[in-house]
């Protein structure tokens, strides 16, 4: 179904007949239309002008198109506040330094020292020497001689000592004076460096950066040839597309471990449009974490390598739609273990139609 003309496209049938080929009377043929206060530079169409296509023939039909004005973002530095002085009371300055306080004086004390006493050591005999008797075995005697009845041997004891000892005085009690030096300590001492006074101070002057729009280029109207008295318009139905990642069966999957192989399942869909889709394709971009290995579709072959791969052109009828998939084996896993996989639908002549992009987790062997 042909989409409608916008309001601002005026279609003017020109068929060059006498009637119409020079001015009326009392005025030019288009003469309600002009206005010369409309402005140039504002968004909205102004008025058409009071002027025809010149390079016209007889039977052909011309469109007069309103082109939008260009304009520009333009930063200039503005003054906010110019500079200003004023009269400011500046307060006392200090600093510190060090210096030396006694925080202890020097001092004389009288103080008795005790008598020193030691211990000394001295051997005392507690027995004199004496003389004592010892039993002993008689000797024996012949046979029919007198037997004695004991027999006794004396003998010198020397004399026992024993180790004794004795408090002795080697120092007898005196008086004696104590000298206390004094004490000092090095703190910081504040003072001042300079007094209070007044000053002036000089404000600077504060600026900003504004923006503001600048017209580069006018609109105007302009007179485009149409063998239909229509506006060419180059529409396209709208395209659903969708992407979803999945184990090499098809199956629902978490998280890829390296040396895995991620299924990504794409659908291509068409609504209802105003005209049939052109012939279209799909490019598929792999992150670097992820190698191409192979893919197939629905009438549609699927080729690449490394991070790239393709499907060949096929066509979509309105309502319909055409699923395809790829694989591809994850040879590394990145810091932030999320890897984006993105699929473009594209025309014959490169313009991308649309685009959808899968999220994938990806992580290291042994931690999934």
């Amino acid at each position: 179904m042909a989409r409608r003309m916008p309001w601002f496209v005026v279609c003017f049938a020109l068929v060059l007949l006498a009637a119409c080929a020079g001015p009326r009377a009392g005025g030019s043929c288009c003469e309600p239309a002009c206005n010369v206060c409309a402005d140039a530079c504002s968004d909205e169409p102004g008025p058409q002008p009071c002027d025809r296509p010149p390079e016209a023939k007889a039977g052909e039909a011309w469109c007069r198109v309103w082109i939008p004005p260009v304009s520009k973002q333009v930063t200039e530095r503005v003054c906010v506040c110019p500079e200003t002085c004023r009269t400011v009371r500046l307060p006392a300055e200090y600093g510190t330094r060090p210096t030396l306080v006694c925080v202890s004086p020097a001092k004389m004390k009288e103080i008795i020292r005790p008598a020193v006493y030691t211990t000394k050591k001295e051997d005392v005999c507690v027995r004199g020497p004496r003389d004592a008797y010892r039993r002993v075995e008689c000797e024996s005697v012949p046979e029919g001689a007198t037997r004695q009845a004991e027999c006794w041997v004396k003998e010198k004891c020397p004399p026992v000592f024993e180790t004794r000892e004795r408090r002795v005085c080697v120092e007898p009690p005196r008086k004696t004076l104590e000298y206390t030096p004094a004490r000092y300590e090095q703190r910081e001492e504040r003072f001042v460096t300079k007094p209070a006074r007044c000053a002036k101070e000089t404000i600077p002057a504060r600026y900003e950066e504004r923006t503001r729009t600048v017209c580069v280029s006018p609109g105007r109207w302009e007179w485009r040839r149409n063998t239909t008295c229509e506006v060419p318009v180059e529409g396209l139905p709208a395209l659903e597309v969708e992407m979803v990642d999945s184990n090499p069966d098809g199956g629902a999957e978490g998280v890829f471990e390296q040396g895995s192989i991620v299924r990504y399942d794409l659908t291509v869909r068409s609504d209802v449009g105003s005209e049939a889709f052109p012939t279209i394709s799909v490019v598929f971009t792999l992150p670097e974490h992820l190698e191409f290995i192979s893919g197939e579709g629905m009438g549609v072959a699927i080729q690449g390598a490394g991070q790239a791969a393709s499907s060949s052109t096929f066509k979509l009828s309105l309502e319909q739609e055409v699923r395809m998939h790829i694989l591809a084996r994850v040879v590394s896993v990145p810091p932030t273990t999320f890897v984006q996989t993105t699929a473009s639908v594209r025309t014959a002549d490169g313009e991308e139609l649309a685009t959808e992009t899968e999220s994938t987790s990806l992580a290291k062997k042994g931690e999934k």
